[in-house]
């Protein structure tokens, strides 16, 4: 790396759900919370917003985001190490997918799973989507960006 390079680093992790009228919103919240070390939930911020689907059928998001370059990246490192091997490798391929241009990382984890403690990238329309914030200075090289994810993912899985 070049004399004066910054390393890409985690910068915040975001996540939100949406708990539908069938749903209890607290254990929504608790599913969300799940992604999150538990030593770090304190660390949380969670908001919820009410509002209306189709037919005014009444829904609550539920947003929680943690920001901070030692928690994100602690977060990030309990997402990737609670995987399982099978979903580490779907994350290392499809990470041209996953990020986009302002380098966020965007990851749709089954909500049923994370509510019993289980992290699982997710299969069906039940999800909680997480946005992982890449920051790179002076400015985001999506290149360097995915081999630092793919060492990541990588590295963390030997843990």
């Amino acid at each position: 790396m070049p004399k004066g390079a910054a390393m890409p680093f985690i910068e915040r992790v975001a996540a939100r759900a949406y708990s539908r009228a069938t749903e209890i919103v607290d254990r929504v919240r608790a599913a969300i919370l799940n992604l999150f070390p538990e030593d770090l939930r304190q660390h949380v911020r969670t908001n919820t917003v009410r509002t209306e689907g189709y037919g005014q059928i009444p829904i609550v998001i539920v947003n929680a985001v943690i920001s901070g370059k030692r928690v994100a990246r602690k977060t990030f490192h309990h997402l990737i190490g609670q995987m399982s091997q099978a979903d580490r490798d779907w994350l290392s391929v499809s990470l041209d997918r996953r990020l986009d241009e302002r380098c966020v990382l965007f990851l749709r984890v089954d909500k049923q799973e994370a509510y019993i403690g289980s992290i699982r990238l997710a299969r069906g329309p039940d999800v909680i989507s997480v946005r992982v914030h890449i920051r790179e200075y002076p400015r985001c090289d999506q290149e360097k960006v995915m081999r630092f994810l793919r060492e990541t993912i990588r590295s963390v899985g030997q843990e």
